[in-house]
């Protein structure tokens, strides 16, 4: 497992970051979000398959856990999506291990599965990392152009 990470953390640092959207104040950015294929939003990713995505954060609390949580809208309308099992314990797919001190930088990377009823959409997908006592370490949203 270690070294299925060392590789997806050597193909982050050499793929080109895209500025993603803030989630609003009190909510702390990444330093960089990676979205393999995608360098300007909205990122294209063909329906049904899945997008890969990589966030150097570093959580502005101690936290010894991390809860990915990731949500998708269409307009004004909320679309039901589940954060996939395989992201939900954060911890699991970082750099490094929980716990984490205030200020430490780690990378996350995944892949969510993209299925909409539509295509030719733009859908915003956000994500938020949460830590201890429901503090938010990260959040970001990206516009994703379903094709």
């Amino acid at each position: 497992m270690r070294s299925i990470l060392s590789v997806l953390v050597i193909f982050v640092a050499t793929t080109v970051s895209v500025e993603v959207h803030r989630c609003g104040e009190g909510f702390p950015h990444p330093l960089q979000v990676t979205i393999p294929g995608c360098n300007v939003m909205p990122c294209e990713v063909p329906n049904l398959t899945d997008i890969s995505f990589g966030v150097r954060f570093a959580p502005p609390f101690p936290t010894s856990m991390l809860a990915v949580n990731v949500t998708a809208t269409l307009g004004e309308f909320n679309l039901p999506y589940e954060t996939p099992e395989h992201l939900r314990d954060g911890c699991a797919n970082i750099d490094a291990s929980c716990p984490l001190a205030s200020g430490q930088q780690v990378i996350l990377t995944g892949t969510a599965p993209v299925e909409a009823p539509l295509t030719r959409v733009t859908v915003r997908m956000r994500f938020e990392i949460g830590g201890d006592g429901g503090q938010s370490a990260v959040c970001f949203a990206a516009d994703v152009r379903l094709i």
